[in-house]
């Protein structure tokens, strides 16, 4: 469960940094 929530956190991590560096795509 520690393993899933670990990529839970990390996926989520890469997808604010995505919104940040190209907010025009959304």
């Amino acid at each position: 469960m520690d393993v899933f929530a670990g990529f839970l956190a990390f996926g989520l991590f890469l997808y604010l940094l995505y919104v940040l560096i190209k907010p025009e795509a959304f």
